[in-house]
């Protein structure tokens, strides 16, 4: 499985590699632009993990551009929140997943089983 982790925090990108890098490949980017990019080059993956407060384009940007190039990718996005209920519309108004930070191991672990039986 091909993990992408999209967050202006490298730390969280050690985490999610610390945990899966066994059993997963993972790609990251402290950049939305850069991320945009990377997907619109054909790169697939399996699940996006994707920081909703990015400084350079925010995640619901991220996924607004992905619903209108990759609709498919966009279904693969599970967002990282700080306060979700600073963003309870958009989280609402979703069919994907969000994990509240601080991010735990065994909370991606079990969010990453689950994207993986879609």
């Amino acid at each position: 499985m091909r993990i992408f982790v999209i967050d202006s925090d490298p730390q969280t990108a050690s985490v999610v590699e610390n945990t899966f890098a066994r059993e997963h490949e993972i790609v990251s980017t402290t950049s939305g632009f850069a991320a945009i990019e990377r997907i619109a080059i054909g790169r697939a993956f399996d699940v996006i993990l994707c920081d909703l407060e990015m400084p350079d384009l925010s995640g619901k940007e991220i996924y607004r551009r992905l619903l209108e190039s990759a609709p498919q990718t966009a279904s693969k996005v599970v967002f990282l929140v700080s306060d979700p209920k600073a963003h309870r519309a958009f989280l609402d108004s979703l069919q994907n997943h969000y994990v509240q930070r601080p991010v735990a191991a065994a909370t991606l672990r079990e969010t990453i089983r689950a994207m993986s039986l879609r």
